[in-house]
């Protein structure tokens, strides 16, 4: 096991290489500073999109051109803060008919 991942707030992105056992490295963004589409296609997100796994926060609105086939994960806090509701959506041919407005209740 790795450890956390550490947000890249600071940094925009970071990239986690894959464990000694394999598998896909995690390219981690957050889009909170950003304000147009342009500044997230600056770094080039996409080119890693075949051999890893992005995730970019607050990237609503501004990360959805980066690939057709992706999951849209929400986290939202009710009035009182302590209770979230997940909402993970699928998009793109590959989730067609698979987690579309799935919900669960932290």
């Amino acid at each position: 096991m790795r450890g956390p991942v550490t947000s890249p707030t600071f940094v925009i992105a970071r990239v986690h290489p894959p464990l000694a056992g394999g598998g896909p490295a995690l390219v981690h963004a957050d889009a909170y500073r950003l304000g147009s589409f342009g500044e997230v296609d600056d770094l080039d997100l996409d080119t890693d999109a075949a051999s890893a796994v992005t995730v970019v926060e607050w990237g609503t609105g501004l990360a959805e051109p980066l690939a057709e086939d992706r999951l849209e994960i929400s986290i939202e806090p009710d009035r009182d803060g302590d209770v979230r509701t997940v909402r993970i959506n699928g998009r793109g041919a590959r989730w067609h008919g698979v987690l579309t407005g799935a919900v669960d209740r932290l």
